[in-house]
């Protein structure tokens, strides 16, 4: 399988990383538990018994030369092999009764007349034991091997307490849970890499069924800092960055080609998925042809999870008065057609939820709204429900003119967003509007980008 490193992108990489950050730190605290329970629970322990002796010259003293120094640490690195003989070995365990299980360990300190002896067993009374039974012995070897030799004991042989080292097995788990914690982010970097989502604007034509319409970027809210809320992200407001507003103005200019070309003036916004911000930018674009000097109205026909109320909040819509009552026959059209003063957008809408949508939604008084309004205005943008949640879709896009269609970023399978967008008529399929990219991209260079 050929692996097209194209496809990634740094940002969604990143923000799969951070998602999963618990996951990763967790995998890290599992990795350290399980060194510390091999090496506390299931590793033997071992304990160390150690002692420090002098070899000297007879007759040495502090006036020495320092060629009897030379001579002495000399002598000393021979007396290791001594120590380490099988011989001292054999003398210890007759003298124990019992074979020797501890490991000896003989060590010269580097430049001096010292030899440390260390003894590491699994239990710290053999380990001491052991010790000073060679303590003992050694002296029996030593004097037929060298001659004028003085043994001092500068430490003795002690008891110990506590295991050998254990910051090593500290240290080990700790590398051991950052080893974890590194496999689980690769781990989750390639699932990341891997998922069958559209990840680049390139993407769009490159995997789905459908052409690049428009493009989206992410801008940040950061509420606190700029009092943006949920239902303030509306080329209205003065603090909406230029790339976001320039986005929605090209798709308007796009939309009024097509409407030219193609003779379309009902258009059916929708999705594969909820919350990939059809509403939001069903509303833009109504925004931005009204400030083209087009008369426009929005149409929401998710009557089961009405939305564009929220963006139009200043304009009073009652259950008395909504696009509910109408379809079911309760009030007539001069009192649903709403229009905001602020916006230059017209709407159509409802605040209540009705589960009931697809069957009146595929009523001949739908199809007769949605006729005399394409008589009325230039533009009737329809908010239509996802396409892969309910069946409306479908109902609703019988009576437009065209279809756009919303993928978010890294959000739906390309299988699934292409499964549906198949079904939809050529004709209709007016293109799809990649929404809320995110990318680490210098920002002069995007708005100089858009301007050009």
């Amino acid at each position: 399988m050929k692996i097209d490193f194209k496809k990634a992108n740094a940002f969604t990489l990143v923000m799969d990383v951070v998602y999963n950050i618990w996951v990763i730190l967790l995998a890290g605290v599992i990795a350290f538990c399980s060194c510390q329970i091999y090496y506390l629970a299931l590793k033997k322990q071992t304990y160390t018994s150690s002692m420090t002796i002098a070899v000297n010259l007879s007759g040495y003293t502090t006036s020495a030369t320092t060629t009897s120094l030379s001579r002495t640490i000399e002598i000393c690195e021979t007396y290791q092999s001594v120590l380490s003989s099988s011989t001292l070995k054999a003398m210890v365990e007759k003298d124990m009764g019992e074979k020797m299980t501890g490991t000896v360990t003989v060590k010269q300190k580097e430049e001096t007349n010292l030899i440390d002896i260390s003894v590491r067993d699994t239990s710290s009374q053999k380990a001491y034991d052991t010790l000073k039974s060679i303590y003992k012995n050694y002296p029996r070897i030593a004097d037929n091997s060298f001659n004028n030799i003085i043994i001092s004991v500068i430490s003795a042989p002690f008891l110990p307490t506590s295991v050998s080292n254990p910051s090593a097995s500290l240290a080990y788990s700790l590398l051991f849970g950052v080893i974890g914690a590194l496999v689980c982010t690769l781990i989750v970097l390639f699932i990341s890499f891997m998922r069958d989502t559209v990840k680049n604007i390139t993407d769009v034509d490159d995997m789905l069924e459908c052409k690049l319409f428009g493009s989206v970027y992410h801008i940040n809210k950061r509420k606190r800092k700029i009092g943006l809320k949920n239902d303030g992200l509306l080329l209205t407001n003065p603090l909406i960055d230029y790339t976001f507003r320039n986005s929605f103005s090209e798709m308007a200019i796009k939309l009024e080609s097509v409407q030219r070309t193609r003779n379309i003036k009902s258009v059916v916004v929708t999705s594969v998925a909820e919350n990939e911000g059809k509403t939001t930018v069903i509303v833009n674009i109504a925004i931005a042809l009204a400030a083209m000097g087009k008369k426009v109205v929005i149409v929401d026909s998710d009557l089961k999870l009405p939305a564009v109320y929220k963006f139009f909040r200043q304009v009073p819509i009652s259950p008395e008065n909504d696009i509910y009552t109408y379809l079911s026959g309760g009030t007539d059209y001069e009192s649903i057609v709403k229009h905001d003063d602020i916006t230059d957008v017209s709407i159509v809408c409802g605040t209540n939820k009705h589960f009931n949508s697809a069957k009146i939604l595929g009523t001949e008084t739908y199809k007769q709204l949605i006729k005399r309004l394409n008589a009325d205005f230039d533009f009737v943008l329809i908010d239509s429900p996802p396409g892969g949640v309910a069946v409306d879709a479908e109902t609703i896009a019988e009576c437009a003119d065209g279809m756009l269609f919303i993928v978010r970023q890294d959000y739906v399978s390309v299988e699934a967003i292409n499964d549906y967008v198949i079904n939809i008529s050529k004709d209709k399929l007016i293109g799809c509007v990649f929404n809320d990219i995110y990318e680490f991209k210098n920002k002069k260079k995007l708005i100089d980008e858009q301007v050009i």
